[in-house]
């Protein structure tokens, strides 16, 4: 065994037109306040390695001429189709109008383990701000709640890394119900 060269990871990717024309998955992504370039950007790239419908950045614009971010998204802002909204509470509100069902990513009486939830898609994944969380106004609109098990000592994990977490459960299951396991 050994690791893959960047052209061995390369040559089994689409050309870039090729690649606009892939079906995404039912999966979008809301982020509630979430400010920090880093996440943003580190946000941005999961969703591109995710294929995901699309990002909604609500409540704090993104700069795209930021270091950290450009640091973290590594280009995925070219990628991932995206939009900001003011309101994250309006936004979660045209998006069940439209069929999503929402499920938030937070530590609520509620909260299943991300691997325990069934969800069914389309599907919008809403994380808030590291300090903040998800406003009241968008977890009361939720359909499910869900949180990662902390076995240690700390009481939650970055929002990327949480993203992330969920983010692969969520497109697992997208991926298993639209027969495409490859």
């Amino acid at each position: 065994m050994r690791i893959l060269t960047t052209a061995e990871i390369r040559s089994g990717k689409p050309d870039r037109v090729a690649f606009r024309a892939i079906p995404r998955l039912p999966v979008q992504v809301l982020l509630d306040g979430v400010r920090r370039a880093y996440n943003l950007g580190a946000i941005f790239r999961l969703c591109d390695a995710m294929l995901v419908e699309r990002l909604i950045v609500c409540g704090a614009p993104v700069d795209h001429r930021n270091r950290r971010f450009l640091q973290a998204a590594q280009g995925a802002q070219r990628w991932v189709p995206w939009e900001f909204s003011e309101d994250a509470a309006s936004a979660v509100a045209a998006l069940k109008q439209q069929g999503s069902r929402v499920v938030v990513a937070d530590i609520t009486s509620g909260s299943v383990p991300p691997e325990r939830f069934e969800p069914s898609f389309p599907v919008c994944l809403v994380v808030g701000g590291e300090r903040s969380g998800v406003s009241q106004a968008v977890l009361d609109q939720a359909d499910a709640t869900v949180a990662i098990p902390m076995l240690g000592m700390v009481n939650s994990l970055n929002v990327a890394t949480a993203t992330g977490v969920v983010l692969y459960h969520l497109t697992v299951a997208a991926r298993r119900n639209a027969g495409r396991e490859d």
